[in-house]
């Protein structure tokens, strides 16, 4: 299991918050990406609009004859930040190839200077290392204050050509990114978080206690068949949805009541004239025919059984109790070898699980019955997992083909064809074995098992069970 799956929650309610979570981050990060390229964005124009401004003046200069740069002889000169805009005309281009080259900023030059009259062949800019400045700089930013206040680390260099092949060029300081976009966006999250989540917290908290109670409605009704009403709470989409669970469960409970009378009515309407005929067959002279009679009435009422038992699985109210699996495993091979079967039981320990006695019995007295019937005899071995006890039913019989495995779980299947239960039985076994394992919570599967030259050795039927 990978961490993602690990740490992601189980229940309804905290995948919501924690998908909404997620979404609520995902776009303050994409807020945060768009506020910083806009900052970016605001920078360049900033640096663009400040470079066309001096290197139109300074062409102007240039066309006027003045000098490129003038002294003012004042404070000024002192300012920080003053030294590094720098204003120089020079033989060779001054960006350098190792430099961090700026498109965005020769765009922008591009679409400026051509409308004012700046004559050029060819623009270049990049972007520099700041020089550090002087301690009395920096006491002299402290007194003046203002923005120049702060240190400045890079330079952007631009540099146009002119028609005479010299390179005029100037530098712009770059502005710091503000720290206070991350704070912004922080404190954004957090009131998103707060406004939002909280809320839904509350409410995915009700909806959660709703459905629960609903869950809790199902558990039952699947493990007792018997209609519980459960109070609706929560939204009205969830209430509806309770009020017709308690109407499906009450008709479906009133439908199995029904359907148990019915079977009542219909085994002892059967079993009555069949205990009839079975004492008048008795006087039958011939005894191969009185025999052939007595087996097929014999028949006839197993597979009556067997019907009745497979459609009260679950209805039967019995409580499960403690049981010793392996004791018990081991007086069904009793009976078996008092039959003169050959039935097998490995050492086992003691294992102690909650059972419905009665129905596990038919259970395991069908597989090891299969198991001698088709196989010649059957090996039991018993095996407690985490969590979980298996049993495993070896024959040696000829197997099943691998595509008619699970059909044979299907309500009178079998692979011999005829109906002489000395061959093939009623057809209910398997089906009866899966049904009382899945009112146990346990599972029923068979494989045929196969030796090295991959021949099969016969069948395997494996049963597990819960340990609570």
């Amino acid at each position: 299991m990978s961490l993602f799956q690990r740490l992601w929650p189980s229940s309804l309610a905290g995948r919501l918050l924690l998908t909404i979570a997620f979404a609520l981050l995902a776009g303050q990060l994409v807020n945060a990406a768009l506020l910083v390229r806009a900052q970016r964005e605001q920078a360049l124009d900033r640096i663009a609009a400040e470079a066309s401004v001096r290197l139109i003046a300074a062409t102007d200069r240039l066309q006027q004859g003045r000098p490129l740069r003038e002294r003012f002889g004042s404070r000024i000169e002192r300012a920080p930040g003053f030294r590094l805009r720098r204003t120089d005309l020079t033989p060779d281009n001054p960006v350098q190839p190792d430099m961090r080259p700026a498109p965005g900023l020769v765009s922008r030059l591009a679409a400026i200077l051509p409308s004012y009259g700046v004559p050029s062949t060819r623009i270049d800019a990049a972007l520099m290392p700041a020089p550090p400045r002087a301690r009395r700089v920096d006491r002299l930013a402290a007194e003046i204050g203002g923005r120049n206040d702060r240190p400045i680390s890079k330079l952007a260099l631009i540099a146009i050509q002119r028609p005479d092949g010299q390179w005029l060029s100037v530098r712009v300081p770059v502005p710091e990114a503000s720290v206070r976009i991350l704070a912004t966006i922080i404190g954004q999250t957090v009131i998103l978080y707060l406004v939002m989540l909280v809320p839904l917290v509350w409410l995915t908290r009700r909806i959660a206690r709703s459905m629960g109670t609903l869950r809790e409605g199902v558990a039952h009704f699947e493990r007792t068949q018997e209609a519980r009403s459960i109070e609706p709470t929560g939204p009205s989409d969830l209430a509806d949805l309770t009020r017709s669970f308690n109407a499906m469960s009450a008709r479906i409970a009133a439908m199995l009541n029904e359907k148990d009378v019915m079977l009542g009515a219909i085994g002892h309407d059967l079993k009555t004239p069949l205990a009839a005929l079975r004492v008048r067959v008795e006087s039958v002279p011939d005894d191969r025919q009185r025999e052939r009679m007595v087996a097929s009435i014999d028949d006839i009422t197993r597979t009556l059984d067997d019907i009745l038992t497979l459609a009260r699985i679950g209805r039967t109210g019995e409580e499960r109790e403690p049981v010793n699996l392996g004791a018990l495993v081991e007086m069904i091979a009793d009976e078996y070898r008092d039959l003169g079967q050959d039935v097998a039981l490995a050492d086992t320990p003691r294992i102690v699980v909650p059972l419905q006695l009665t129905w596990i019995r038919r259970a395991l007295r069908n597989l090891i019955g299969n198991g001698v019937r088709y196989g010649a005899r059957a090996r039991v071995s018993i095996a407690q997992i985490p969590g979980r006890v298996s049993i495993t039913i070896d024959d040696d019989g000829p197997g099943i083909p691998d595509d008619q495995i699970e059909r044979m779980f299907e309500p009178f299947t079998r692979l011999e064809a005829s109906r002489n239960m000395a061959t093939g039985g009623t057809g209910l076994g398997l089906t009866l074995a899966r049904a009382i394992l899945h009112q146990h919570g346990g599972a029923l599967w068979l494989e045929n098992r196969r030796g090295a030259s991959g021949v099969v050795e016969g069948l395997r039927a494996t049963m597990t069970l819960p340990m609570g």
